[in-house]
């Protein structure tokens, strides 16, 4: 896929995700919490660890007149009253070129910056993620904070991240989200795109 496609690709993801999860935030904030919940996706490749049972959105974006779709599945779920738990898993219509991938995810995290004129960086770096290239990032705005780490494995794009009211940000919670994110599929794709 072309750059500018990537970067294009990646901050409608973004859009969609912090308004769906903007949205879900306001409506359920005050949810019970009962405990971590395993989940695996609808789609079977990786699974992760939720404080309660998420809701899932799921859409189908049309991406130009020859019929590509961007299809994606965000998974929320509230965090006690001041935050909540989000993962994005987007399916990009072809796989994301390889070593093109911090490219698609620095356009992610420039869309999550640009989404409103309040936002700033605190911090960005390149890590490792289950041996695979990711981005993890920390993005504050006014009394908000969004905290995250992508990974793009092939033509999917996974964030993990938390959003809520900064005073009240929990960086081990965050952390223990993120650890529970186990890709089921990695092993596949790593061999298919490596061979021996």
């Amino acid at each position: 896929m072309r750059r500018e496609a990537i970067k294009t690709i990646g901050l409608w993801v973004l859009t969609i995700a912090l308004i769906a999860a903007h949205i879900f935030f306001r409506s359920q904030a005050h949810a019970e919490q009962t405990g971590w919940k395993e989940i695996h996706t609808r789609t079977g490749d990786c699974r992760i660890a939720f404080p309660t049972l998420p809701q899932i959105v799921e859409q189908k974006l049309k991406l130009n007149q020859e019929g590509m779709h961007l299809a994606y599945d965000v998974y929320l779920a509230p965090y006690r009253e001041h935050s909540v738990c989000v993962l994005l898993v987007a399916q990009y219509p072809k796989p994301v070129p390889p070593g093109s991938e911090m490219l698609g995810l620095e356009g992610l995290l420039n869309g999550i910056i640009s989404q409103h004129p309040d936002n700033r960086l605190v911090f960005s770096e390149s890590v490792q993620m289950q041996g695979l290239p990711a981005l993890n990032f920390m993005v504050e705005s006014g009394k908000n904070f969004f905290r995250g780490q992508a990974v793009m494995v092939g033509n999917k794009l996974y964030m993990i991240a938390m959003e809520g009211i900064k005073q009240r940000f929990e960086e081990k919670t965050f952390q223990r989200f993120l650890q529970s994110f186990q890709l089921l599929t990695k092993e596949k794709f790593t061999k298919s795109h490596n061979p021996d």
